[in-house]
């Protein structure tokens, strides 16, 4: 009888240890993971990625463009807003990237997780002339001076630059707000705009310049220099201490979006599916 016991008693524990150890494993695996990652489209030229954070955990992020031939990679930037929010921007129209969360905690523990992402695709409606000369002129107006239609009904809804920190205003499609000659068009009109160092952002049209020379631009720092085609529209209270000082954005860099180069190409575009920052 003592012998039955014994043996049953010795089954229970080898059981018992069994199970204890297939909990560890299982918890090992799901540990090496980070949950709730996602990847969204912001603009033609940025991603939001966000995941759940963990206490005593840093994290990093890469960014790898899925074309191995990416000419442009260096324009990639990570602006981190939290530990579980990441803006990944620099990046180009209409392509698509593999983006790797890792964390590593202080005992050395490290976690990774991938997931894809791509940027907005856009339709492109007319091309314009490039426009020669010196055109990273990027000035501008206060959004507080648009208090007439059709300028007041076009900022309506728009919001602070809340990824790049230039104090642009920017509306439900991830356009920087700006005004333009008619010779682009009118109020409401949307742009994909590509500098000379492969930097792409979108605008759309919030104030007409009427009296732009031949419909086209100001002249900036007197006439014969630079050529001031696109004027951003900026909140009353967030116009950054530099370009208040030199009255041009086009002299900085706004965490990736890098304005110091010329404009290579301006082309109006449909309009696309509203997203959220």
């Amino acid at each position: 009888m003592y012998g039955i016991y014994i043996k049953r008693w010795i089954l229970a524990v080898i059981m018992a240890l069994q199970s204890h150890s297939a909990t560890v494993a299982e918890n090992e695996i799901k540990s090496t993971e980070i949950s709730s990652l996602e990847v969204s489209t912001i603009s033609v030229s940025c991603l939001k990625v966000t995941w759940d954070c963990e206490e005593n955990m840093q994290y990093s992020v890469t960014c790898n463009a899925l074309d191995d031939n990416y000419e442009y990679a260096d324009n990639i930037y990570f602006e981190f807003k939290s530990d579980s929010l990441c803006y990944i921007t620099g990046l180009r129209e209409n392509n698509e990237y593999s983006v790797t969360i890792e964390g590593t905690s202080l005992d050395g523990t490290t976690k990774s997780t991938s997931a894809n992402g791509k940027t907005e695709t856009v339709e492109v409606i007319q091309n314009f002339d490039h426009e020669d000369g010196w055109t990273s002129c990027f000035v501008g107006e206060r959004q507080s001076g648009l208090t007439l239609n059709p300028s007041w009904s076009a900022i309506q809804g728009a919001t602070c630059d809340k990824i790049t920190n230039t104090g642009i205003m920017r509306d439900e499609y991830g356009d920087y707000c700006c005004a333009m000659g008619i010779a682009y068009g009118y109020c409401n009109d949307r742009f994909l705009v590509e500098l000379d160092n492969g930097q792409q952002f979108t605008t759309k049209i919030c104030d007409s310049k009427d009296y732009a020379d031949d419909g086209n631009y100001h002249w900036f720092g007197g006439e014969g220099n630079g050529k001031c085609i696109i004027e951003f529209i900026y909140d009353d209270y967030s116009l950054p201490s530099c370009v208040a000082f030199s009255g041009n954005w086009g002299y900085y860099d706004w965490c990736g979006m890098d304005l110091c180069s010329n404009i290579k190409s301006i082309k109006k575009i449909n309009y696309g599916t509203p997203i959220e920052y």
